[in-house]
């Protein structure tokens, strides 16, 4: 989802978590997470991407934190597309995952472009449109992805195999798939 929570939790969040230069900052081949970068993207909406994107130094960054329930882990490219109506440029990722009813409810979400999502939501799109994992950006993946996915569930399996391909990652959870 897109909902911003009390940005004073976040503040508390950042507090508790400590250092960010652990395990939770690196991206899925176990490297520095790069940022999932919306610079380039003009949209007024959400200019910035991540669950800690009211902390400046994490904008555009898919970092992890115990407190994000929604897991915003991968850095997808959302791809694009036009509302015939009123040729609104939006996502059918939105649609596609049923979190937006309609094209035109998508216009108001975060435009195509890099975005961090729920590591539960690219399963299901995976599951459903497989060539989802293109969109997927590596570098900007956070690695509490492959952590997180739960082998004995085929669509986590599956998803995570997805990744471990699409990434080159052989170590780890990526060696029992």
């Amino acid at each position: 989802g897109t909902g911003m929570a009390n940005p004073w939790l976040w503040l508390v969040a950042v507090l508790a978590a400590g250092s960010y230069a652990d395990q939770s900052q690196l991206n899925v081949r176990g490297t520095l997470l790069a940022k999932c970068d919306r610079s380039a993207v003009h949209d007024p909406r959400y200019p910035t991407t991540g669950y800690m994107r009211p902390v400046k130094d994490l904008q555009n960054k898919c970092t992890a934190v115990n407190e994000d329930m929604g897991s915003h882990y991968v850095c997808v490219n959302l791809p694009a597309a036009t509302v015939p109506t009123t040729g609104d440029t939006f996502s059918p990722f939105w649609t596609k995952t049923g979190q937006a009813s309609t094209p035109q409810n998508a216009a108001s979400w975060p435009k195509p472009g890099p975005w961090c999502i729920c590591m539960w939501a690219f399963a299901s799109m995976l599951d459903q449109h497989p060539e989802f994992v293109n969109d997927l950006d590596c570098e900007a993946t956070n690695g509490w992805t492959i952590d997180r996915y739960d082998l004995n569930k085929l669509l986590h399996r599956n998803a995570l195999k997805a990744i471990c391909n699409k990434c080159g990652v052989k170590t780890g959870k990526c060696m029992s798939i």
